[in-house]
Parts: C-alpha cells; structure tokens; sequence
C-alpha cells in the first residue's frame, strides 16, 4: 500500500484532485443554492434541537433534495477530497506514514451521511440521542480535516524556511 500511495501521489495527480475537490464544493454548493436553511454536515457542530430546527425548516421538498443530494454528490465528495489531503501529505512530508491519516475521515463522513439522511428521511419523528450523534460525528469529520490541513501547512512552512535558510547561507558563501 506504501509503494502505491507513492506512485499515485505524483504533483499531476495532486492538481488533478486539488480541481476536483473544487469543482465539486462548487457543484455542492450549486446543488444547495435553495436551501434556507444550514446544510447540516457544512456546520462545524451542532446541537440535536439545531439539527431538527434546520431540518424542520427545509421543508418536504428540500428534505428530498437534501437526500437527493447527499445521496448523489456526497458520497462521491468523501474521495475526492480524503485523496486530495492524504497526496498533498504524501508529497509535503516526504513520508507515507501521516499520508493514511485522511483516509479515517472517509467512514466518519460516510457515517455522518447515513445518519442525516436517515435523520431527514424521518422527520418529522425526532430521534435526539442520533441527532446528537450526528452533531459529534460532525465535529469529528472537520477537526480531522482541520488536523490534516494544519499539518499539510506545517510542513509547508517548514519546507519554506529550510528553502531560506539554505538559499541564505548558499548566499553568504558567494559574497567571500
């Protein structure tokens, strides 16, 4: 699995996910444009009284659509986007072992998709220990992203100041 993540973790193969981890928060978003309500796996957390007051407030249209949605964009994002971060750590620490990190985010997405639709799919009937749940599972998903994009960007920075300081003391040598 090692060898495979480094030979798919190529700069090409990057970009490629870096556009459509775009292209797709664009078509999520397009999708949802109607909404009047929060998108609930968008909000970094929430209690199980917000969950039923956004739901409640999407209406039995939106409440299809919402399914629709989830169903049809959400399951397919999860990839995209786990792909995207376990490359781009693949390529900024040089090392595999941090790069499988994002990849436990998947099913704690999948779960939060199962429990929203299965949340929505219900309403009116409230169940608040899952909605609850699906609130921590939530906050679960976004601070294992934050936790891989925040390491993606120290090692970045990292790499940008041993770039400097290198290029700073190959600078001094030339000027004796």
């Amino acid at each position: 699995m090692t060898s495979l993540m480094q030979k798919y973790a190529t700069k090409r193969n990057l970009v490629l996910l870096i556009i459509l981890t775009v292209l797709s928060n664009i078509s999520l978003g397009l999708y949802f444009i109607d909404f009047h309500a929060p998108i609930l796996d968008t909000v970094p957390y929430y209690s199980a009284e917000y969950a039923y007051e956004a739901i409640g407030a999407y209406g039995e249209a939106y409440k299809k659509t919402y399914i629709r949605g989830t169903l049809l964009l959400d399951f397919i994002y999860p990839i995209i986007y786990c792909l995207m971060l376990a490359f781009a750590l693949c390529r900024v620490q040089k090392s595999v072992s941090l790069a499988f990190f994002p990849f436990l985010i998947l099913p704690v997405d999948y779960l939060e998709n199962i429990l929203l639709i299965f949340l929505v799919s219900e309403h009116p009937e409230t169940y608040l220990f899952l909605a609850g749940f699906a609130g921590l599972v939530t906050l679960t998903k976004w601070s294992m992203v934050l936790i891989s994009l925040s390491v993606i960007i120290f090692f970045l920075v990292l790499r940008f100041f041993k770039g400097r300081s290198k290029g700073k003391r190959g600078l001094s040598y030339s000027v004796r």
